[in-house]
């Protein structure tokens, strides 16, 4: 089935990109292969990991438990080996925050970050530009903390696209709405990861109102 980022995008516009998705594991009871119900947010990291291979896009997806304690770093070089040149990280903050609340999406948030910007993107060179940076961030209506997450992972982004700028390093934040499709979020991430999204760094693209 056609994604909303195949009807909006070019087909082969990721044919050179390599994307590696941070989320959480699928609810209990459920295969992890099974595409999940559009009304979770556990879908974001999945309709991310969907659209960007329709577009030609090398994906790889961790899922990262949130009781998980040990660093990242392992499953991270094993992604980034199967992927070669690393151009780009997706961190499914909604679906972290629906596990296992503020602490799982910041702690994810940043375990994930250090852990790709250390040992895929500085010592590699990578096919683009730019290495990118995509948070998603929880939609209000998630839970009591979502806005304390969004803002997070907002300051996140900005710092970070200040202390990297020298490196190319570009992070931005995505902030969902209610009413925010898995779809809308994936066109968006995918349109981030195009050449057109080099010019992005350091802000947050609220949804929240559209």
């Amino acid at each position: 089935m056609p994604t909303v980022a195949a009807e909006l995008l070019r087909d082969d516009l990721l044919c050179e990109t390599s994307i590696l998705v941070v989320t959480a594991p699928a609810p209990a009871g459920r295969p992890a292969s099974e595409p999940l119900d559009d009304t979770l947010a556990e879908s974001f990291g999945h309709a991310v990991c969907e659209a960007c291979e329709q577009l030609g896009a090398h994906v790889r997806s961790y899922a990262r438990d949130a009781a998980e304690e040990a660093p990242m770093d392992a499953a991270v070089v094993a992604a980034a080996s199967e992927l070669g040149d690393l151009d780009l990280l997706v961190v499914d903050g909604a679906s972290l925050f629906a596990a296992g609340g503020l602490r799982a999406c910041l702690d994810g948030a940043w375990d994930a970050t250090r852990a790709v910007v250390n040992l895929a993107f500085l010592p590699a060179e990578s096919s683009l530009p730019t290495r990118r940076i995509v948070y998603i961030a929880p939609a209000p209506g998630a839970g009591q903390q979502a806005d304390a997450a969004r803002a997070g992972l907002e300051n996140l982004s900005r710092t970070l696209s200040i202390e990297w700028a020298r490196h190319e390093i570009t992070p931005v934040t995505i902030a969902l709405g209610d009413s925010t499709a898995p779809g809308e979020a994936a066109a968006l991430t995918a349109y981030l990861a195009s050449p057109a999204g080099a010019y992005f760094s350091g802000c947050l693209l609220d949804l929240r109102r559209v």
